[in-house]
């Protein structure tokens, strides 16, 4: 019940404070409208009648409405985004724009005042929602940026109105230049009378790129901080002990990759890795905690989360925390099945296994045998250089490069408790390789890189799995696991939601952009002894485009854009 009510107050807080984002963008148009001097025909009508309605006239040439309109508008979304920098300027905004209808034009009853005064009191009511900080890097560069321009807009500006003087009435000396830049570039005054078109047009110019720089400035204070901590070697131990002891989904040992940054719990012995995407906090697989401790991670990641406006995305988690997660408000949806293995109830015998059974016997006959390379024990350089070899001649053949964040590295740097199994034929020549990841304590193993030559014979690959997963079962090994097959069966659970049809739609659809169904038949020869749900988790319980964009952005470093020339690529050479 509490969860219930932190959720309703979260969405209560994000409808006022968009709908103050709406009024800020309406409040600064108004200011502008204001402040234009000569309005154009098709808006005649428009400014008679908004003169008509709020009992004042627009004003010539209003500084200052102009300048409170355009800095409302361009700071109305990072103020959405709660930074503080923002909630300060417009503060500090909004009360000159209000001193300006009390004092300057006496607008007493004016209902954009009003809106204004709304603006200001729900603000800062909820002062406390705006605690995003800004890049400090950022910042500098905004400080310099600004103060550079300033200083160098001055230089050539005067330089220029002294140099045509002939143009401008009252310009006699280089001091009168450098007065009416001043007055030009921070008060945007047009007092001096030009006497020709070129005059007019360079006093235009500069104020034009006054504000160009003033604009450039502007964004760079406003632009959020990136959470990025310089991850340390301990840090990383520090995971890989979580991973060890509490690691139970088959991406957990993907918490150690490189893309991954590290959420550890204040209060509890946890860790969530995970990565930022167009300010969605992507997770790879579940929490990394114990049981008890689930429910206390997640509230201090989600508290994380609001002070920087992101949103959650949970990728390919189990039903482990599924309860917490439900409890804490989230949201969830099937995203697919793993295909996984009981050992000791896996074998070659029966008809549902027979391709495989096929395969292998091919293998067989050629003469390809399977050995494991143990790294933590000897290492060999070439036998790595080999399958090296055979990782890139595999990824030249993929149209989208490879994929991350929820694919592993073959990681020779630290190889830890994985197990490498290599093909080699009659003739010594590797064929293809598997790499072993570890979970659930290495009581189950998940064949995380699965790689061939483009010439391998039928069978390699089949025969590497399944030796493989024997040798795994000699040690003691429960499970294995062939991966996640995304988006199979996603409405077999009887969710009739949206985004289950949209999964479902994906799969049966459209399978020339990735081969949801070939995959799904690839692994389903195997004759998997258990298919288990995999689930994406989401907070706020709303799935969003922008998740939608996370989930392929964090695993494809091209984007959309880079999979989809890949693709047309393979078009045009077929």
């Amino acid at each position: 019940m509490n969860n219930i009510k932190i959720d309703n107050q979260y969405k209560y807080r994000n409808f006022w404070i968009a709908l103050v984002t709406l009024l800020l963008v309406i409040s600064g148009v108004a200011n502008i409208i204001i402040s234009i001097s000569h309005v154009p025909i098709f808006l005649q009508k428009f400014s008679n009648y908004y003169g008509n309605l709020f009992h004042h006239s627009i004003q010539i040439y209003s500084l200052l409405h102009r300048v409170v309109g355009f800095i409302l508008i361009l700071i109305s979304y990072r103020l959405y985004k709660r930074m503080e920098l923002a909630w300060i300027i417009v503060i500090v905004t909004i009360s000159v724009s209000i001193a300006l209808k009390l004092i300057r034009l006496h607008e007493f009853f004016s209902p954009i005042m009003f809106i204004e005064i709304f603006i200001m009191l729900v603000l800062i009511y909820y002062r406390d929602e705006f605690r995003r900080k800004s890049d400090n890097t950022s910042v500098k560069k905004a400080i310099i940026i600004g103060s550079g321009s300033i200083l160098l807009m001055i230089i050539v500006s005067s330089i220029g109105f002294f140099a045509m003087n002939k143009e401008y009435r009252g310009l006699r000396t280089f001091y009168d230049a450098i007065i009416q830049s001043v007055k030009i570039l921070f008060f945007m005054d047009v007092t001096t009378v030009s006497v020709s078109k070129i005059g007019e047009r360079y006093l235009d110019m500069t104020i034009l790129f006054n504000w160009i720089f003033v604009v450039c400035a502007l964004f760079y204070i406003l632009k959020p901080v990136v959470y990025d901590p310089i991850i340390k070697t301990k840090d990383r131990e520090r995971v890989a002990r979580l991973v060890s002891l509490y690691g139970e989904n088959p991406m957990s040992y993907l918490a150690m990759e490189e893309d991954k940054k590290y959420f550890f719990g204040k209060s509890v012995d946890g860790v969530i890795a995970f990565a930022v995407v167009n300010d969605v906090a992507t997770v790879c697989g579940d929490m990394i905690c114990s049981d008890e401790d689930g429910g206390a991670l997640l509230a201090e990641f989600m508290e994380f989360c609001r002070e920087n406006h992101y949103s959650i995305l949970f990728l390919n988690t189990t039903n482990r925390f599924m309860e917490i997660y439900k409890l804490m408000g989230f949201g969830s949806t099937k995203y697919g099945e793993d295909a996984c293995f009981l050992l000791s109830e896996y074998n070659l015998a029966g008809g549902s296994v027979a391709k495989v059974r096929a395969a292998i016997n091919h293998a067989n006959k050629n003469g390809i045998t399977v050995c494991e390379y143990r790294p933590n024990i000897k290492r060999d350089k070439d036998i790595e250089k080999e399958i090296q070899e055979v990782s890139d001649e595999w990824l030249q053949q993929k149209k989208g490069g490879e994929l991350s964040f929820m694919m592993g590295s073959i990681g020779f740097d630290k190889p830890r408790d994985r197990r490498y199994f290599v093909a080699r034929n009659a003739n010594g020549k590797m064929l293809g390789f598997v790499v072993f990841n570890p979970y659930n304590s290495k009581k189950a193993y998940l064949a995380e890189v699965t790689r061939r030559r483009k010439d391998a014979p039928q069978g390699v690959m089949e025969k590497l799995i399944y030796d493989g997963f024997m040798a795994l079962k000699e040690d003691g090994v429960i499970w294995g696991s062939m991966g996640l097959v995304p988006l199979a069966n996603v409405k077999e659970d009887g969710d009739d939601t949206f985004t289950a049809k949209i999964f479902d739609y994906v799969y049966e659809n459209l399978n020339q952009l990735y081969g949801f169904k070939t995959l799904h038949h690839a692994k389903k020869k195997y004759a998997p002894t258990d298919w288990q749900s995999r689930y994406i988790v989401y907070y706020p319980k709303t799935f969003t485009m922008n998740m939608a964009y996370a989930i392929v952005k964090v695993q494809n470093p091209k984007g959309l854009k880079g999979y989809a020339i890949d693709i047309l690529k393979e078009k045009f050479k077929s």
